[in-house]
């Protein structure tokens, strides 16, 4: 199942314009980064999962998918924007109870072409497990 949503593009655009021109984290020119042209959040759960925020804490930017129904996920593409390794956190409720990741950095592997877009994917793969990386075709 794929859910496409206006809301929830505005809240991509939002979060990966922002977060890429954000002063509140200051990018080293070594830094590399990476255009990505859209997010998947994956539920490989059992059950439904409701209120899942993908988090910038840097600037207050998010994405959000209200509910992920078991092994289904919620996707969408947007216009390039850059990502610069700034910090994120994922939060999400399974059967009633609230769960979170830490702040972490997405790594931008070394065998990605920084020349070619990538997604952004969320998973939640465990109960109260979570993490993300990034995929390029």
């Amino acid at each position: 199942m794929i859910i496409h949503s206006g809301r929830l593009v505005l809240y991509l655009l939002s979060l990966w314009f922002l977060t890429a021109c954000s002063q509140a984290q200051p990018v080293s020119q070594n830094s590399p980064s990476i255009t990505i042209h859209g997010v998947i959040i994956r539920n490989e759960l059992v059950i439904s999962v409701t209120d899942v925020q993908l988090l910038v804490p840097s600037t207050g930017n998010f994405v959000s998918c209200g509910n992920i129904m078991a092994h289904s996920m919620c996707a969408t593409k947007f216009p390039h924007a850059d990502y610069y390794s700034q910090k994120v956190v994922v939060s999400w409720t399974e059967k009633g109870e609230p769960h979170a990741t830490g702040e972490f950095v997405v790594k931008i592997p070394e065998w990605l072409d920084l020349t070619r877009p990538a997604r952004l994917e969320v998973i939640i793969f465990s109960p109260g497990e979570a993490g993300a990386k990034l995929l390029q075709n």
